[in-house]
């Protein structure tokens, strides 16, 4: 049960990621200056990191390299 779980959340991280990379890239190709989508893709980035950082434990870790 608790691996079915722990898969879910997986398929779900999964989901949101690529849910959160496919708007980014979308919004970026349609700014209207490089910096608006050099802006939006770090916004993504930032989104990203929060998503996939786990607290201890094997996987994701983030070091807080991007300012929130």
């Amino acid at each position: 049960m608790k691996k079915q779980s722990i898969k879910r959340v997986s398929n779900e991280k999964a989901d949101n990621a690529h849910r959160i990379v496919q708007e980014a890239l979308r919004s970026a190709a349609t700014a209207a200056t490089t910096n608006g989508a050099i802006d939006l893709l770090g916004e993504a980035l930032v989104k990203l990191d929060r998503l996939l950082a786990v607290k201890g434990g094997s996987g994701w870790k983030s070091f807080g390299r991007f300012a929130a």
